[in-house]
């Protein structure tokens, strides 16, 4: 009996998260897309362009406020040796470091918009959220594949992560910083 209800958990998990990858990816064929005004498609290809020096995997990213860009981004994980050098995380750099963090963040998110060459990995996606940004056009999506690929490996982070109970660390440290909200 217990067996069988563990296969069946198991049957129902993976049916899960397989419905969720295939609607996420999927779900840009419901909403419809449009075209990719010329310019932005030439930045774009210039930057994939850049990655390609340094055999980089040749993705190009622009943020964009109110049609105009911002940021500018390719990927450098190779050229910097930076594990977050990817082309929508440095257009996002890009954009911030002209602007100031401050001015950056009091940007109406309405009028934000990132486009990139290559749908955004999980490391991307989740930066983008942080920052509010969820306009996003790309060119050529990742495969069914990966995202069930993804799909396993935040299974599998959900289940291995573990709380350590020492919160008082982290507090001391938030206290220690001028801004912080909790602070006197």
């Amino acid at each position: 009996m217990f067996k069988n209800r563990f296969i069946l958990v198991i049957f129902l998990l993976l049916l899960f998260f397989t419905l969720a990858v295939i609607f996420q990816t999927q779900i840009h064929d419901i909403l419809g897309s449009k075209e990719l005004d010329e310019n932005l498609r030439h930045e774009l290809a210039m930057l994939g362009g850049e990655a390609l020096q340094t055999r980089d995997v040749p993705v190009g990213a622009l943020l964009v406020f109110e049609g105009e860009i911002i940021g500018r981004g390719f990927n450098t994980v190779r050229r910097d040796s930076n594990v977050a050098g990817h082309a929508e995380i440095n257009a996002l750099n890009d954009a911030v470091r002209k602007m100031g963090i401050d001015r950056f963040n009091q940007l109406n998110r309405k009028d934000l918009v990132l486009y990139t060459t290559f749908e955004p990995c999980e490391m991307c996606k989740g930066t983008l959220n942080h920052y509010n940004i969820h306009k996003i056009r790309y060119i050529k999506s990742k495969s069914l594949g990966h995202w069930l690929k993804v799909g396993v490996k935040e299974f599998g982070y959900e289940l291995n992560k573990r709380h350590t109970g020492d919160e008082q660390l982290q507090d001391s440290l938030f206290l220690l910083h001028p801004d912080y909200p909790g602070r006197r």
